[in-house]
């Protein structure tokens, strides 16, 4: 059941807000300021935030929302905001991650669709319904690998996706994270699996050639147009089109761009006709757009309009457990490619250096890497000596553990849970701060916490 928090100093419409949203079948909770929410975030999961932007407090509801983002960006927070408050409300939205605002007095139509609509993007809901096996299932796509807590997540969210036929998506990741590989199985798992799958690079086509790849023209529309010419668009019609780095378009052709997502018709450059294009389009990018939004280079309808379901895809850092998975998965790839050569595998050392890279390129540069290393290798076993300097350049923290296990032997399960308490116990029970000191999710710190039977409160002083 999704769970949400609502923050407000209005007990009034507090309670009246709690008992629309139970009515919906959603776990609501309640608090009466912005630090109490807070206390609640780092405690427990929620997977949206409702709070209104002025209260009492002077931690409101804008310091709020700066502060989740910090703990957990992907948290929706709906902004309640009275008219008096509403540019600064589109403020937050376009420039310090709000979900979106509901104006006072709220229409219960309304916050039914934004609360829908938020937690279809956390992954907590699809299409109004709750999340279950029968209505979301998981995909295992082959060449997209990770087992890491961001992959599986990212892996729930396309499926709801595919599940539910969405025809709008926005991917962003760094450069080399898998963009297009998460498009092309969006479309590969998805009701138009048969139909056409047409791709566009937006920043490599001159802004001059653009309108009319993407829209077409008719002959003679300017001096090089000796014949009529489809779109992509078109050409994509009844399927997926793929718009990689969407970012690099020019504020001109974003507005004609809003124009086809909005009325699902396009017209060639130079024609006086609209032509109906039935099309999924998904959209990438390496660019923070937000950012974009609020230094003008990107219209804001655009990125709501494309922005209906977010998907995100961590950089290689963020997932370093995954390293060791996408390096054995690389190499069989490699083995099957070049069946004539010897098998090869890589040696615990060089593994080791693998995953204390920080991989700027992403997996783009790790699979590049490991390509050349097994072409040119003469050895079975890759080590240290065939890596690149930069990796090599990685050095170890230093640490100043120093490990003696007895020769009765020792349960490693409780080592592990006695460095949780000891984590617990310094953070006077804050999870958040454990997590960081144990350098593992929150989530997976929980995880943790269940199996050993641990609760917050017992490492908290005076409780």
């Amino acid at each position: 059941m999704p769970s949400i928090l609502i923050v407000d100093d209005d007990k009034a419409q507090l309670t009246i807000l709690q008992r629309i949203l139970q009515r919906e079948g959603y776990d609501v909770e309640t608090v009466e300021d912005s630090k109490s929410a807070l206390e609640k975030i780092k405690e427990q999961m929620f997977d949206i935030v409702i709070s209104d932007m002025w209260m009492s407090s002077r931690f409101d509801g804008r310091d709020l929302l700066r502060e989740i983002k910090k703990i957990d960006p992907g948290l929706p927070v709906l902004i309640i905001t009275a008219f008096a408050e509403l540019n600064d409300a589109v403020n937050l939205v376009a420039h310090e991650g709000a979900f979106y605002y509901l104006e006072k007095p709220i229409q219960i139509d309304v916050l039914k669709r934004e609360v829908g609509r938020a937690l279809q993007t956390r992954g907590a809901l699809t299409e109004g319904e709750p999340d279950s096996d029968d209505t979301s299932p998981d995909i295992e796509v082959d060449y997209i690998v990770g087992e890491s807590e961001k992959m599986q997540q990212l892996f729930k969210n396309m499926a709801r996706v595919i599940h539910r036929g969405v025809k709008q998506v926005l991917i962003t990741g760094e450069t080399g994270s898998g963009k297009s590989l998460v498009a092309r199985a969006l479309h590969e798992y998805g009701n138009r699996k048969d139909k056409p799958f047409v791709s566009i690079n937006c920043g490599a086509i001159a802004e001059t050639l653009i309108e009319s790849e993407l829209f077409g023209h008719e002959k003679g529309a300017f001096t090089d147009a000796i014949q009529q010419k489809k779109g992509i668009f078109e050409v994509a019609d009844t399927g997926t089109l793929f718009l990689d780095e969407i970012g690099d378009i020019s504020v001109q052709t974003q507005s004609t761009l809003l124009h086809v997502l909005e009325k699902h018709e396009i017209r060639r450059i130079g024609g006086s006709e609209n032509i109906k294009v039935d099309v999924c389009v998904i959209a990438a990018t390496n660019k923070n757009l937000v950012e974009a939004v609020k230094d003008g280079t990107f219209r804001s309808d655009l990125y709501f309009r494309l922005n209906v379901i977010p998907l995100h895809l961590p950089p290689l850092r963020e997932r370093v457990e995954d390293i060791p998975i996408l390096v054995n998965y690389l190499i069989q790839k490699f083995s099957d490619e070049y069946v004539d050569a010897e098998p090869k595998q890589v040696s615990q050392r060089a593994m080791s250096a693998l995953c204390r890279y920080d991989w700027p390129g992403n997996v783009r540069q790790l699979e590049n890497y490991l390509h050349r290393i097994y072409v040119l290798s003469e050895n079975a076993s890759i080590d240290l000596d065939e890596l690149p300097p930069e990796i090599l350049d990685t050095s170890l923290p230093s640490t100043d553990f120093e490990i003696d296990i007895p020769e009765s032997g020792v349960a490693l399960d409780e080592i592990i849970k006695e460095y949780v308490c000891a984590a617990l116990a310094k953070t006077n029970g804050t999870q958040t701060k454990a997590a960081e000191l144990l350098g593992i999710s929150r989530r997976q710190l929980q995880h943790r916490m269940q199996s050993y039977g641990l609760q917050s409160q017992d490492f908290r002083e005076g409780e």
